[in-house]
This record gives structure tokens, sequence and C-alpha cells, in this order.
């Protein structure tokens, strides 16, 4: 069970299970919310230091939204220009189906999201994408790329009419800002007619990322942004995720990493099935904190 509360009421012991090891046992008395998430968490519990970001206006506005997934839930929240707000919870807490309601994969049930005071039509992935709101979903192989395409092609898709004059696609155009891309992002690529299939998982997420950042989003919404990812090519997307951040993207981070949550975000609201439980200033941000929010246990 994920919720505590149901455990400290009902069972006579615990037995906590953390990367598919028994981490400790508790038993009767002993029983406490505290003490499973010490044992859940795994490290001694800090505070992370992360950059500063100064605070800013709203820019992305998520009002009541209501997904298929929990449709009796509104989630409300927002991230200022210049903010990476991370979206942490518990597997089936319904994040990233709110990640994808905001982007339009999936239609909004009820409730309003809003980029620079422009509203987002429900269930038109095209319209954001108009208005330079991006998804990077946690499925890259399956609904970030085409891996029967090449490099070349899955970057430049989103805006190939850019790139086409009477119906026909200029090559040399789409060359020209695959391998600005690929240089930017320093992806490893042999060149960029190769197919991305044959790229690592890094270099895959690195062009998922590179056909977004062609277009100069105004918000990005990352679901599990280093998932299958070594740590060189993790470091990378940080540095990334920073740098965009920075100059002023709006950056909802969707993740199941609790040092990634910690290390990366500004801000972090968590879900509990379905609605927020809570949202966290950076300074007051911890492992146990977030976990308490993720379990039910304010």
């Amino acid at each position: 069970s994920h919720r505590l509360d149901e455990v400290t009421a009902l069972a006579d012991r615990v037995t906590v299970l953390r990367d598919g090891r028994n981490a400790g046992d508790w038993k009767g008395p002993e029983i406490t919310t505290e003490k499973m998430v010490r044992l859940m968490v795994g490290r001694d519990l800090q505070k992370t230091e992360i950059r500063t970001a100064a605070a800013s206006e709203p820019r992305l506005i998520v009002k009541d939204l209501r997904t298929p997934r929990y449709p009796d839930h509104a989630v409300s929240f927002s991230v200022g220009r210049g903010e990476i707000v991370g979206l942490a919870g518990l597997v089936g807490a319904g994040r990233t189906e709110v990640v994808q309601a905001i982007f339009g994969a999936v239609p909004r049930l009820s409730g309003s999201v809003t980029l620079d005071g422009t509203e987002i039509p429900s269930g038109s992935p095209r319209a954001s994408i108009e208005r330079g709101l991006f998804l990077a979903p946690e499925d890259r192989r399956h609904e970030g790329l085409i891996t029967s395409m090449c490099v070349r092609e899955n970057i430049t898709l989103p805006a190939v009419k850019k790139y086409c004059k009477a119906g026909l696609i200029i090559r040399s155009q789409e060359v020209v800002i695959s391998e600005k891309m690929r240089d930017q992002l320093r992806l490893k690529t042999p060149t960029v007619h190769a197919q991305v299939s044959g790229l690592s998982g890094g270099n895959q997420q690195k062009v998922v990322l590179a056909k977004w950042l062609s277009l100069e989003p105004k918000c990005l919404l990352f679901d599990e942004p280093t998932r299958g990812i070594d740590v060189g090519a993790r470091a990378e997307i940080y540095s990334l995720m920073r740098e965009l951040a920075d100059q002023g993207v709006a950056i909802l981070m969707v993740s199941s990493d609790m040092e990634e949550v910690l290390a990366v975000s500004d801000r972090i609201v968590v879900m509990h099935e379905g609605r927020v439980s809570g949202e966290l200033l950076r300074e007051d941000a911890s492992e146990e904190e977030v976990m308490k929010l993720a379990v039910g246990h304010a």
C-alpha cells in the first residue's frame, strides 16, 4: 500500500521494500509514518541547495484541471517565467495525465490552461505547439520520436512547413537547423541523416528536445526527463533545463526520482491520488517532506 495512514491504522507489522530489497521492518507501536518514510527514502534526509531563481509572474496557469483518470479531482497550480517546478508524487498519482492534458494529448474534462495570458484549447497539441507550449513525454521512443525516421526529420517534423516551398521539403534548410541543434546540444550522432533508433537513450532525448528548442519554447513540460539515461547525459539535460529557465522559459518537470526533484526544482508541487496535496518552496523542501505529501500525510 502507498497509503501510509491505513498502514499505521491496520498493520501489526510492516516491511518496507526499496529497490527490490527489504529496507527494514517495524512492529506494533513502533509503526509510524515518519519511520516508514525514512525507510522508503533510504538515505540520510537532507535539504539540497540548488540555483537561485528570482520570483516572477506566472507564465503557465493551470486552473481547476480535471482529467479522465481522476474526474472528481481538480488540479490548480502555476509556473513562473524562468522557474522550474517539479511535479512529484508516487506512481499512479496522476502526474503524467496532468501534463498530457495541459499539452492537449488527452482531453481536459474541465478547467483551463493559460500561457502568457492566452488560453490553450483542450485536446489540441497543435494549438499548444503554435503557442510555444511543448511536451517531452515519458515514453520518448513511442510518443516523442518516429524511430523509423532520421535525426533531421525528427527535429524538423513539428514545423515542417517552415522548410517547404511549393509543397516540397527543402532538405538543405532542414540540414542547417538540424546541425545547429546537434552542435548546441552536443548530440552524438555520425550525421543528422542517421536513423534515430540507433542512438542511445540520452541522445534520443536530446533529439526530442532539439525539435522543440528549434521552435523557441515559452514553456516546456518534461515527463521523467532522465529515465534510462546515463549519468553524463543526465547532467547535460539538467544544465540545459537551467539554461532555458535562465532565458525565461517556464519548465514543469514530472519526476519519480527524489534526488532529481530536489536538485533541479525551484518549487515542488506534490500530487496524491489525482489532487495537489501540497507545495514546497526550495528552502523548505526535503525528501521527507515531499514523501509525506506524496502519501497523503500532510
